[in-house]
């Protein structure tokens, strides 16, 4: 087994269609851990498959900028006043009375049947009347994953235990784990007892048990596939400190109002490792320059 500190990622997406297409595979890839598959011209082959099977949670992580003169927006064949009501939470709309500033997501341009050549006529880089959307990858524990996922307002994916089998090479051959930020010791138990010293003060017998249940875990988990279970299976032994995979995509004041939450402790404490891993987003966002907008955005507290 492996033990590994949580961890907060920004994903910036590239520009134009292409830049659409690669964040959709890389959120996609994320979920199989076939990240390796990635190449220089794959985006677009994976997007397509995604599109044919219908499976728009990867396509929601495609963020689209589109800036549409007044008149072309209030025609009727277009239906874009229908297709881009304020009171859609994955929409964001701004007019100057010359242009209407979109933003929303690629599931959504397909689904509303804009389809992609008419997109592709109004779609820009993101100016200063578009809210913008940003990526994030979290690697934590199944149990903050399932706090997070609450946003119902953003977009994931996540790694999938279903079809992942952790025994295999290409997945580690083991299984890691999340090391909580209260977990002070590295497991002294057996050195403790080879030395004969039952009271060495670096041994903590919660904390080692703790220990030991994740290593003997791995060993069921192993124990069952190998007597012919799925990864499917297998996984409803795992606990809540296996490690995950989370790509989160959601808007700068859907973001604002996760930290208010998560971070700021608007509504009480949080869990310590969710404040862990939140501060670790705070600092990836200040580093990638992303920061200062989502905090411009108006708190729901206030």
């Amino acid at each position: 087994m492996k033990l590994i500190e949580s961890k907060a990622e920004y994903i910036p997406q590239e520009e134009g269609l292409e830049g659409i297409y690669k964040i959709i595979e890389l959120a996609g890839r994320t979920a199989y851990h076939s990240l390796d598959k990635i190449t220089a011209d794959s985006a677009k082959d994976f997007v397509d498959r995604m599109i044919k099977s219908h499976h728009g949670a990867c396509l929601e992580h495609g963020t689209v900028y589109l800036k549409v003169p007044v008149e072309i927006y209030r025609e009727d064949e277009h239906e874009w006043s229908y297709m881009f009501p304020e009171e859609l939470p994955w929409v964001s709309l701004d007019c100057d009375g010359k242009y209407w500033y979109v933003t929303t997501n690629f599931r959504h341009i397909l689904e509303g049947n804009v389809g992609v050549e008419t997109m592709n006529e109004y779609l820009c880089s993101p100016t200063e009347s578009h809210e913008k959307r940003y990526t994030m990858r979290f690697t934590c524990s199944r149990g903050i994953s399932h706090e997070l996922v609450r946003s119902r307002t953003m977009s994931f994916l996540q790694e999938s235990q279903r079809y992942i089998n952790y025994s295999k090479e290409r997945h580690g051959g083991e299984i890691t784990f999340i090391k909580p930020s209260w977990l002070n010791t590295e497991g002294k138990r057996k050195e403790c007892l080879l030395r004969g010293d039952w009271q060495a003060e670096d041994w903590n017998y919660a904390e080692d048990i703790f220990l030991e249940q994740l290593d003997d875990t791995e060993s069921i988990y192993f124990a069952l596939l190998d007597n012919g279970y799925s990864p499917q299976q297998a996984r409803d032994v795992l606990p809540n400190a296996t490690k995950t995979e989370l790509i989160m995509t959601g808007f700068s004041s859907d973001w604002r109002f996760l930290m208010d939450l998560r971070l700021f402790e608007k509504t009480g404490k949080v869990h310590p490792d969710m404040l862990d891993l939140m501060q670790k987003a705070q600092k990836a966002m200040q580093e990638a320059g992303i920061w200062e907008d989502i905090m411009s955005k108006p708190s729901k507290f206030d």
